[in-house]
């Protein structure tokens, strides 16, 4: 009887054994060393994206756990990053400028792009427009912000009390003193930088300035105007233009077009926001640097993956590629439909907006640039 017990036991763990490989054969588990964990710097403006459960759900399909930490886009490069798989900068000039560093031979990757704006109230927005300096199309809602005009209000010194208020209007009570537009510090943020680009495009007669000696004294001087009235200014984009959203802000903030689109399609942007799009802006190239394969891994899930790429309009970015235009303008068209109308509208295709493009500089002109806003 014994032995009999014995061989049912035998039996009965082999069929164990046997069930078990065929299970598993049937519903396999990934192993530890199928899924690969990378870290790397991202601009904060792409911190929440990163930190969304559904991105991360989406980069684990792809067999990824990415970790990020924040930082200023030109500060990735100062600060350690031996030990990153890859950085994230919200342009593709500190991205050159880390390749050329890291002596790295592949490309950068671009899985994202968007175009610099301006945020504003409608209050506001309405003295702007009274004054020339703003413009709304009556067809398409698109508003715009006349860069020229701006400029030469800066020659003039003209602060917001010399600005006729609209008809039958009162001027809100914080426009007061110098106008300027709020930036981001430009030693750190791509943002702050990239408009010192543009800037400098539209002071060099709307052409790019090729090199260093470029930066004349006139235009530094300008620079200087510019960015001198804000003060201290922060080091991230997301601090402004967060600050605008709680009603704490200054009357005009440079933000990322992102930044607003992700709020709208969220509901959540203030009902009294208004979007002007410089009638000369600069696209934001968010651009990745993979230190190794690793990091090129994420940079091309980034840019082909489907379902990143739907996560990406969410939070308002542009994907790249052929299609990167089609997806938007849809995204665009359903937050219209869907969502509350804000008073103002995006521009799907900026050139039919008939919005210019600033060339921006190299990574070498670009610090001279920066330099050039110090006192001197």
């Amino acid at each position: 009887m014994k032995r009999v017990i014995g061989v049912l036991t035998v039996l009965l763990v082999l069929g164990g054994l046997a069930f078990a490989v065929l299970n598993k054969k049937d519903k396999p588990t990934p192993g530890p060393d199928e899924v690969t964990t990378l870290t790397g710097m991202v601009g904060s403006e792409k911190g929440a994206f990163f930190d969304d459960q559904r991105v991360k759900n989406a980069l684990k399909a792809r067999g990824l756990v990415v970790n990020t930490q924040s930082a200023g886009s030109w500060q990735m490069g100062d600060l350690k990053n031996d030990n990153l798989d890859f950085v994230f900068p919200a342009s593709q000039q500190p991205a050159e400028a880390i390749k050329a560093d890291h002596k790295l031979t592949s490309t950068p990757t671009r899985p994202f792009y968007s175009p610099l704006v301006i945020v504003t109230r409608t209050q506001t927005a309405d003295v702007l427009k009274a004054n020339k300096l703003a413009s709304c199309d009556e067809k398409s809602n698109v508003c715009k912000f006349s860069m020229k005009d701006f400029l030469q209000g800066i020659d003039d010194k003209r602060t917001w009390q010399q600005l006729p208020k609209p008809p039958a209007e009162e001027k809100p009570g914080d426009l007061v003193g110098s106008i300027f537009l709020t930036t981001t510090n430009p030693e750190t943020s791509s943002s702050g930088a990239l408009y010192l680009a543009m800037v400098s495009y539209l002071l060099n007669s709307g052409q790019v300035i090729p090199e260093p000696g470029g930066v004349t004294e006139q235009i530094g001087a300008k620079l200087r105007a510019v960015i001198t009235p804000q003060g201290v200014m922060k080091n991230s984009t997301e601090e402004p233009f967060m600050d605008f959203v709680s009603g704490n802000g200054r009357p005009l903030v440079l933000a990322y077009e992102s930044q607003v689109l992700e709020l709208v399609l969220k509901g959540k942007a203030p009902t009294d926001m208004v979007m002007l799009y410089p009638d000369t802006t600069v696209v934001s190239d968010h651009t990745i640097v993979a230190f190794n394969n690793k990091g090129q891994r994420l940079a091309d899930a980034l840019t082909d993956d489907p379902a990143l790429r739907e996560l990406e309009l969410q939070y308002g970015f542009r994907p790249s590629g052929t299609a990167g235009a089609t997806e938007f303008s849809a995204k665009i068209q359903a937050a219209q439909q869907n969502g509350p109308k804000p008073p103002f509208a995006f521009a799907p295709d900026l050139g039919a907006a008939k919005i210019s493009q600033a060339t921006v500089p190299t990574p070498e002109v670009m610090k001279s640039l920066v330099g050039a806003t110090k006192s001197k």
